[in-house]
């Protein structure tokens, strides 16, 4: 969708009335390790000038309460769903994508015409929790079938033998994952380990800060005013849910007091589908210099490196360990945190500059603020940024790769008549010589050299599983992005390194993505209408668990599985593609087993 009208819409709710909730703190350690997490129908304000919404929720609290862990010390969660009220979220598909002002209706509170999902309405509350980030034997990973009905249990062990990092828990029930985590079923986990006190970094309250960040819909009454009620609304020409709330840790735009001190945010992207470039601005004008970012989604960086010149990026799943610097702030004196991504996301550039006018409804981007800092008075306490962070961060070497075994993987959107478009993971295999008509991926190289030809191997979630990863040896993934959309992909259990992103020419005949096959030819060089850099920023240098797939991009990783087999997942982490069959399992296995595999 491109930009249909620059005015800013005149936002229903004061921003920055609420003050920023800080989620309710479970130290593990102190309950031996055994918790009991309860999953249950409660009410929450999410603005002051809100009637209370209804919603599903981690203890009944939006965001649940954040567990904090120490490395090697493992956790055992009782997980107990006590859900006793029908789903709480209003699901419609509006009849139009705009409205009769032009103005796109996923930017408007309310229903837009819509009728109530009466499938969703339905839902009585399976559940199942996969803690993501977490290294973790696969019964207790959250296999999005293994769910558990209300007056059920489910007991999950997580042994916490991995690196500090931010992770998060959240509901992953086939199917339906982009409504219940919508409902409210999200939290914060927070590993610590030795590393990081040495360091001498921020921990706990009130200098560091957990962030939450989503987006969120409400009901609109007949006069205009907002019911509270949750919605979930998408349009007939986009299948993601982009509401136009920003919501931080449970309220939207909330504003947080900070002494002129060094603080230390855990910022985690929790939205279903939404991208935000995170920009820091004072008098309208960025100051991205004051934040150095010092960790990413598995722990620290090897150093701190700066954030992108056009701000933070952080798509669905995606979290980022920050220093920010409010030192020299006086009191009274505001930052504000704005978002310049429009949706549905695809990379394109934004200034940092032009954060302040980066309201565009055409970009489904209504309202780009997410929260506010205030300085209050406070004895200056600046932090010297530590120059060496990571030492336990060693990227695979060309000799460990040489062997490696390589997996190709399409991202693809099929277009369907009178229904949401299907967008798929599609496992490639080589193609046999001797069958030069059958559907293929084509890859051509700079010189228009064939380099490989794929067929499309598996689609759906159903199929049988082809990849099947051997214990402890490296792999080499490549994404391809078949699409126009940038794709976040998860994959469970181990972390990643970025190897490379690729541009590439994308050419789909008629018809090309069909069910099963997939024609298409993918050339290794840059699109003449493709304005993105293609380079792995410096904030990706690290161990990563979601990686960013672009339009025109093929992004190569290497991954080793080390710690578990069984059965897991890699996915899209927009949840509406997730739901809509974007997601493969892997099944990992030790070497002296596989000459028993068929």
């Amino acid at each position: 969708m491109t930009g249909i009208m620059r005015p800013q819409l005149q936002p229903p709710l004061t921003p920055f009335a609420d003050p920023l909730p800080l989620p309710r703190r479970i130290l593990a350690g102190q309950g031996g390790g055994e918790l009991t997490v309860r999953i249950r129908a409660a009410a929450h304000r999410f603005h002051r000038d809100l009637p209370e919404s209804r919603v599903w929720a981690y203890e009944g609290l939006v965001p649940g309460p954040t567990v904090e862990a120490e490395r090697g010390q493992p956790v055992r969660v009782c997980w107990r769903n006590e859900i006793d009220q029908p789903y709480p979220v209003v699901v419609t598909l509006a009849p139009a994508e705009t409205d009769g002002d032009g103005v796109p209706v996923q930017c408007l509170p309310g229903l837009s015409g819509g009728t109530p999902d009466p499938d969703a309405a339905a839902l009585t509350g399976y559940t199942v929790v996969h803690l993501h980030g977490a290294v973790t034997a696969a019964p207790s990973d959250g296999w999005t079938e293994n769910i558990f009905a209300p007056g059920q249990h489910a007991v999950s062990d997580y042994p916490m033998d991995q690196r500090a990092a931010l992770l998060w828990y959240h509901d992953h029930v086939m199917g339906v994952t982009r409504l219940t985590v919508y409902a409210g079923l999200a939290g914060l986990w927070i590993i610590r380990d030795q590393r990081e006190r040495e360091l001498g970094l921020p921990e706990g309250p009130p200098f560091e800060v957990p962030l939450l960040v989503q987006d969120r819909n409400f009901g609109q009454a007949a006069g205009g005013r907002l019911t509270g009620e949750l919605v979930h609304k998408t349009d007939p020409g986009t299948m993601e849910a982009f509401a136009p709330f920003n919501v931080v840790n449970g309220k939207v735009w909330p504003v947080h007091d900070v002494q002129p001190a060094t603080y230390r945010l855990r910022v985690l992207n929790g939205s279903n589908a939404r991208t935000f470039r995170l920009v820091l601005l004072r008098d309208g004008r960025p100051e991205l210099d004051r934040i150095t970012q010092i960790g990413t989604d598995s722990g620290l960086l090897p150093a701190p490196v700066a954030v992108p010149a056009g701000g933070l990026v952080l798509a669905p799943a995606e979290r980022a360990d920050l220093l920010a610097d409010f030192s020299d702030l006086e009191p009274g004196g505001q930052l504000t945190l704005a978002n310049t991504a429009g949706a549905p996301f695809d990379g394109h550039p934004v200034p940092a500059t032009g954060a302040a006018e980066a309201a565009d409804p055409g970009q489904l981007l209504p309202y780009p603020d997410v929260m506010r800092f205030r300085a209050v008075a406070g004895h200056p306490a600046r932090r010297p940024r530590p120059g060496r962070l990571a030492t336990d961060i060693t990227a695979p070497t060309q000799a460990d790769l040489s062997g490696a075994v390589r997996r190709a993987v399409a991202l693809a959107e099929q277009e369907l008549d009178g229904r949401p478009n299907m967008v798929t993971i599609r496992e490639l295999a080589v193609a046999a010589d001797g069958d030069p008509q059958a559907p293929v991926i084509t890859v051509v190289g700079q010189h228009g050299q064939t380099l490989a030809r794929l067929r499309t191997a598996a689609v759906p979630f159903e199929d049988a599983a082809t990849f099947f990863p051997v214990l402890g040896r490296w792999e080499v993934w490549q994404l391809i992005n078949l699409t126009g959309d940038t794709h976040p992909i998860h994959i469970h259990l181990e972390p990643f390194h970025v190897l490379a992103r690729r541009p590439i020419t994308v050419t789909v005949p008629g018809n090309g993505i069909g069910d099963r096959d997939t024609t298409a030819t993918v050339r290794l060089a840059r699109d003449p209408g493709d304005e993105l850099d293609h380079v792995i920023d410096a904030n990706e240098r690290g161990l990563k668990d979601t990686v960013r797939v672009n339009p025109h991009e093929i992004v190569e990783l290497a991954i080793r599985f080390q710690a578990y087999s069984g059965r897991y997942m890699y996915h899209c982490h927009i949840l509406e593609h997730e739901d809509r069959d974007m997601m493969r399992p892997i099944v990992i296995m030790p070497a002296q087993l596989m000459p028993f595999m068929s």
